[in-house]
């Protein structure tokens, strides 16, 4: 019913655990102010899907992205929450995204796919998923081109709003310009099959990763860091950990 895999220090071993470890922040993230008992659904739900994955149950895929949508669409309409059936389309392509990715880069046998099929599927989603995190879960953009942090809590509602310096706007445009050219690189040398040089699809991957270490650490270097939480360094870490290693176990042979 599962399989227990191989941890050490391996690229693939560290891309499952940074799977596991995406995952296991949205829980925790919902574990920081539950008020009613069906806040809690969201943290176990997080939890199961992270271990079917980790543990490679089968189906695990297929049902953490399918099944998570359905269940925030049911707990929306119980509860009278429209916008749930926004945040479940979110959810789909960022739970899908994650859950395949990694099983792609590893060319997973249970996939079904050939090499070319398999590597095909990965360049699309991995540029849609980076594409989707620099605008839609990142603050990067706003802090770049507004000069703007904006805290929300867990309902999106604006808790605070903070006013960036020039050194620190200068440092979210540097992320911002990482994050687009990582995903500009990417896109050509995985997706269109062009060279650049010795660039390899990797290598956008830590550029997207800087992105991401720069969003983190704006919000270090303003008001906010006193409510940074473990489980907001442990999504820095896994999402870093996404962006790098998938493109370098998928393409490391390229």
């Amino acid at each position: 019913m599962f399989t227990m895999p191989t941890i050490d220090l391996s690229a693939r071993s560290m891309l499952i655990l940074a799977q596991f470890g995406f995952f296991a922040s949205f829980a925790a993230f919902g574990l920081q102010d539950p008020e009613e008992t069906i806040d809690y659904v969201w943290p176990v739900m997080m939890v199961a899907v992270a271990l079917s994955l980790f543990l490679s149950v089968p189906n695990a895929r297929a049902g953490s992205t399918l099944g998570v949508p359905i269940v925030m669409v049911v707990v929306g309409l119980a509860m009278g929450e429209g916008e749930m059936m926004f945040w479940a389309l979110f959810m789909l392509l960022i739970v899908g995204a994650i859950a395949y990715m990694p099983a792609l880069a590893m060319g997973d046998e249970s996939l079904g796919l050939d090499d070319e099929t398999r590597k095909m599927r990965l360049g699309a989603i991995y540029t849609i998923f980076a594409l989707f995190m620099l605008v839609m879960m990142s603050s990067i953009m706003d802090a770049a081109m507004e000069g703007i942090l904006i805290e929300e809590d867990s309902d999106g509602n604006t808790i605070a709003e903070y006013s960036l310096d020039s050194s620190q706007k200068a440092i979210a445009q540097i992320g911002l310009g990482m994050g687009l050219v990582g995903i500009l690189v990417f896109a050509i040398i995985a997706v269109a099959k062009m060279e650049l040089g010795p660039v390899r699809p990797w290598h956008a991957g830590v550029m997207l990763s800087g992105s991401v270490f720069f969003d983190s650490a704006l919000w270090y270097m303003v008001e906010a860091a006193q409510n940074t939480t473990i489980p907001d360094l442990l999504w820095t870490v896994a999402a870093c950990g996404l962006f790098t290693l998938v493109p370098c176990v998928a393409y490391e042979d390229s």
